[in-house]
């Protein structure tokens, strides 16, 4: 599905593939199966300067790794290119439909956020209540066993990486040693932030993709 957005004078667009997995499906993979899709059924033409946050960041990193003629420059949020085995176990509790809205929001969301209880707290709060269980466990298996730690220091283009001080998935040291091995990348790290703060305040967002034209920083 792809969907047009407006954030102040930027515009963009949000593409979201179809992951409800198909009978005898694996979860082996996912991650570049969708980015395959999303290069072959994007209604627009490329090189585009591509975002993705945690799962969604898995993709855009198969996406530059697999098609560089497609990504200008990638933007990942709070994600990583490592696995993180213990999302095995949570997939197995979705599955059996053992699922805490409240603790989800806990680990996305910084107290004072959830206080506010602002349209993106209450939006992943309906979200995470009426997911579909099986896409849901799909993709957290997908995350468990994801890592292309070998193939990121291919990617070409320019490349900022987010991390969020209180991110216990992306992690800042996992992030920042996904940063070290994408060539031509700088690293930030949110203070105060948790795994969905960025998006409840579009400000801040705004600021984190900066200006496409302006490359990042460079190692020394």
């Amino acid at each position: 599905m792809l969907t047009d957005i407006a954030m102040g004078r930027r515009r963009g667009h949000v593409i979201s593939p179809e992951i409800t997995p198909p009978p005898g499906y694996t979860d082996a993979d996912l991650q570049a199966r969708l980015a395959a899709e999303v290069a072959d059924s994007a209604e627009l033409q490329g090189p585009w300067h591509v975002v993705g946050h945690s799962f969604g960041g898995q993709v855009a990193l198969e996406l530059a790794i697999a098609r560089p003629d497609l990504v200008s420059r990638l933007t990942l949020l709070c994600t990583r290119d490592t696995p993180f085995p213990a999302f095995d176990a949570v997939a197995a509790a979705v599955e059996a439909g053992s699922v805490d809205v409240d603790g989800a929001l806990r680990r996305w969301f910084s107290t004072g956020e959830l206080q506010a209880d602002g349209p993106v707290v209450r939006y992943a709060r309906e979200a995470v209540a009426t997911a579909d269980r099986a896409s849901w466990a799909s993709a957290l298996r997908a995350i468990a066993g994801f890592d292309c730690s070998q193939r990121t220091p291919s990617i070409a283009c320019p490349a900022t990486v987010v991390a969020a001080e209180h991110d216990t998935v992306s992690d800042v040291g996992s992030m920042e040693a996904m940063h070290r091995r994408i060539p031509d990348s700088e690293f930030v790290v949110r203070a105060g932030a948790w795994h969905m703060s960025v998006f409840d305040d579009p400000v801040a967002l705004a600021q984190v993709l900066g200006d496409p034209a302006v490359p990042p920083k460079r190692r020394p």
